[in-house]
């Protein structure tokens, strides 16, 4: 009993440093989302000074060099548009990855206040929610990459390693649910014998006090 107590407390660390990485990554996407925010900001006054520029000169330039910088301004404007887009089906993701986030604390928490035993069905529960978690995670990380592609530059160099990280993780995870549902298993099996021995012992006590009596 004291071994498989031992094992619940390690699981639940396991879960907690989970989390705290989670938060980590919300906190960057958090940040790439200001970022990115203030990106599209500068962009659209950019090219409404464009506008006015042009505007103004409009009767200093002649139609071949008007049209010219019509065209050279239209592309910030559809870059400005595929960005605020993407922009906010990154903050939906990161809503979403919040929502599992604070799920999956609830769970932790209430394990450390129950003193229930670990089951087979709670490891593959907490898995799961934990690769659900991932899902929106790398979908939130590639809406990024998306959005990155369309502004030209790198806002996250060091995204491939993060993701093979967790992909590394999760793979531990899933590793050790195995482990521990093995066990549990045989555990199940040791106790279903014990209690198969002690009624055997009770049997035989209760046929020599039944022989015993006057």
């Amino acid at each position: 009993m004291r071994e498989h107590e031992d094992v619940q407390e390690r699981t639940t660390l396991r879960y907690e440093e989970r989390i705290t990485e989670l938060h980590s990554i919300i906190a960057e996407l958090n940040k790439k989302i200001d970022r990115l925010q203030g990106t599209t900001i500068r962009e659209e006054d950019e090219y409404s000074e464009l506008r006015s520029e042009l505007s103004q000169s409009q009767h200093e330039v002649n139609e071949d060099s008007r049209s010219m910088d019509q065209n050279s301004v239209s592309v910030p404007e559809n870059q400005s548009t595929m960005v605020t887009a993407d922009m906010d089906n990154c903050s939906d993701l990161n809503s979403e990855l919040q929502r599992v986030l604070t799920g999956l604390e609830n769970v932790v928490c209430g394990r450390k206040k129950s003193s229930c035993s670990l089951s087979v069905a709670e490891v593959d529960r907490h898995i799961e929610q934990l690769t659900t978690a991932s899902e929106h995670c790398d979908l939130a990380i590639k809406t990024v990459e998306e959005i990155e592609g369309v502004l030209g530059r790198d806002l996250y160099p060091n995204l491939s390693e993060e993701r093979s990280r967790w992909e590394k993780e999760l793979a531990g995870l899933r590793e050790e649910n195995e482990s521990l549902t093995a066990m549990l298993c045989s555990k199940e099996e040791e106790l279903n014998r014990t209690k198969a021995t002690m009624n055997a012992v009770r049997e035989e006590r209760d046929r020599l006090r039944r022989r015993v009596k006057p």
